[in-house]
């Protein structure tokens, strides 16, 4: 038996077909039975939706019971940078989420420039703005720094790269608030009064759920759904702490199974 205190789980690939689709195949049943195991938090990098829209989907699909069981980079946000004075200054988010940032007061001349969107609707020069808050001394922060995401079919970037652009132009380097966030794991752990190394990260992002979630002296379990593409255990290091076809296998491994062989994967649901 591997025994976890708090099993933490992506959502998008992991347990649904994209934000806003379907529960994949098993993954309901598969979050019940872990329940039985261990408490369960769904994690998520998400930004292009706010805590109560997502929530409210969860629900519906039967994955979570409780809103508060959803955490959202945002969340960490709100707790961290009004205790650090930051605040106020330049927001990039989509208007889809923008209710989750209401504590934040938007000012050019702020002290932090935060990144919650992907901003694909924005040009180089309505990043400006940023920029220059950063040349001033301003903090910066960003929900996530994923690399990129699947979204209608297709591989598109994420906060990732425009954190990096705004970072490397401004001379500042961003601080991650959301999965492999050290910040975030610590707050989750200490909510449900657990050690780092009594936590398990599972998703189908082999860099930012598994081997981050290693990286931390957590389990790290990659699931080959959603964006994994064959082979991406094998281009991150440290190794994931096992590979799995699917969610739906989880319960299984941690009731003693050994690791499924990285040939099976599960069709879609």
């Amino acid at each position: 038996m591997r025994r976890y205190r708090l099993a933490c789980l992506d959502i998008d690939g992991t347990l649904t077909d994209g934000v806003g689709g379907p529960a994949l195949a098993g993954a309901v049943d598969a979050v019940r039975d872990l329940r039985t195991l261990a408490e369960v938090r769904l994690v998520t990098n998400t930004t292009s939706r706010s805590q109560r829209a997502l929530a409210a989907w969860l629900v519906n699909l039967g994955l979570i019971t409780e809103p508060d069981h959803l955490v959202l980079p945002a969340r960490l946000a709100h707790r961290l940078l009004p205790s650090r004075g930051h605040d106020s200054g330049v927001l990039l988010v989509d208007d889809s989420a923008r209710e989750d940032f209401a504590w934040f007061r938007e000012d050019p001349e702020g002290a932090a420039v935060l990144v919650a969107s992907e901003a694909h609707g924005l040009r180089v020069l309505d990043l400006q703005s940023a920029f220059r808050a950063l040349l001033r001394g301003a903090a910066l922060y960003t929900l996530q720094a994923n690399r990129y995401y699947r979204k209608d079919g297709a591989l598109v970037t994420d906060l990732g790269p425009v954190a990096a652009f705004l970072g490397y132009a401004g001379g500042r380097e961003p601080v991650n608030l959301g999965k492999p966030s050290r910040l975030l794991f610590e707050a989750l752990a200490a909510e449900v009064g657990a050690r780092l190394d009594e936590v398990l990260m599972a998703g189908d992002d082999a860099e930012f759920d598994a081997c981050g979630a290693v990286r931390l002296g957590m389990a790290g379990v990659l699931v080959r759904t959603g964006k994994y593409r064959d082979g991406d255990e094998a281009r991150v290091s440290p190794a994931p702490t096992a590979v799995l076809p699917s969610i739906a296998d989880l319960a299984a491994w941690l009731r003693g199974g050994d690791r499924v062989p990285a040939r099976r994967r599960p069709g879609r649901g």
